[in-house]
């Protein structure tokens, strides 16, 4: 069996071929046998893409990977540059500081690259809110939840090209690639690792879409499970990291209607408030499919000390794809 892999740099569209089978060694061996033209700057792992106000080690760390054409001998250097966006206009004074326009934060050369297990150069950027904050003219005090440093990526070329978010096509910001040349982080509200976790009784407080609770079958409440890091500060039984801020729970949306859709969501604490992520399916459809998502204004509370009980608000159907989208609302209840 074939697949057609389509890679688009900077306006050159090229093609290869690959078995189905064929591990990361043998994409990155792919690209370098047929690109001819453009670079990448490849996300190998986001490290740390959370700002928790008042943790002396918060910080933005991504390792990135480097591919052209010759496996890396094009690199020159990185541009880093950083915006800052207020998003919580009623708390903090962000007056006296740089908002709203992009700040140079450094150049990396090639040299502080290091040579990855394919042969392709890496480096971890890592930018400590201490930084970002002295970056723009702001403290601590002056940010909240909400807030968010948009990082920017500029790739240069030692035969003179640049490649970053303006020029990179869209085919090489996501899948292997993960391309994106730029990151949104957001300024958040630390929450205790042992809260808000464990076992919930879930009721519907106004309807889901039809008129029915979006997880309960009954309309008795339902108990979900809280989840929250192991020991190693990975989600349980994987190697993928959950933001301190986040929690997740397995449930059958609509499963009233007998769907048995089981699905993993997740729940962001954001300084007082709390969500579902934009976007979040729930394997079930009418057309392309329906997901649930944060409200489009009131949002759920919770309370820093008190991890008892938290009201969640959501966009259910939120793209109207079985009719139009609703907001509805749930208390979780700690048992």
């Amino acid at each position: 069996m074939k697949n057609i892999l389509k890679f688009a740099f900077a306006g050159a569209i090229l093609f290869g071929m690959a078995s189905c089978e064929d591990d990361e060694q043998n994409t990155t061996d792919l690209v370098q046998e047929t690109v001819e033209r453009g670079a990448v700057l490849r996300t190998v792992s986001l490290i740390s893409n959370s700002l928790p106000i008042g943790v002396p080690t918060a910080e933005f760390s991504v390792l990135l990977e480097e591919q052209d054409a010759f496996g890396g001998d094009l690199l020159e250097s990185v541009d880093v540059e950083i915006l800052f966006t207020d998003g919580s206009d009623d708390v903090g004074d962000s007056s006296n500081g740089i908002v709203g326009e992009r700040v140079f934060v450094r150049n990396i050369p090639a040299s502080d690259f290091e040579d990855g297990p394919f042969g392709l150069p890496r480096h971890t950027l890592t930018l400590p809110l201490t930084e970002l904050l002295s970056l723009v003219n702001l403290t601590d005090e002056d940010i909240f939840g909400g807030d968010s440093f948009s990082t920017f990526l500029t790739l240069n070329l030692t035969d003179g090209r640049v490649f970053n978010a303006e020029n990179a096509g869209g085919v090489i910001t996501g899948g292997f690639f993960a391309s994106p040349f730029q990151y949104l982080t957001p300024v958040v509200c630390p929450v205790n690792e042992d809260t808000f976790s464990g076992d919930y009784l879930v009721e519907q407080l106004t309807p889901s879409i039809f008129g029915y609770d979006t997880f309960d079958p009954d309309g008795g409440g339902v108990i979900l499970t809280l989840i929250e890091n192991d020991e190693d500060g990975f989600i349980p039984g994987t190697e993928t990291v959950l933001e301190d801020t986040q929690r997740l729970f397995d449930a059958d949306y609509l499963a009233a209607l007998g769907f048995g859709n089981t699905r993993t969501f997740t729940l962001n604490f954001i300084c007082g408030e709390v969500s579902i992520p934009t976007g979040s399916t729930t394997g079930v459809q009418c057309s392309a499919g329906i997901t649930i998502g944060p409200p489009t204004d009131v949002f759920g509370t919770y309370d820093f000390q008190d991890d008892t009980s938290f009201v969640l608000i959501i966009t259910d159907d939120e793209t109207g794809d079985c009719g139009g989208a609703i907001q509805t609302s749930l208390s979780f209840t700690k048992q």
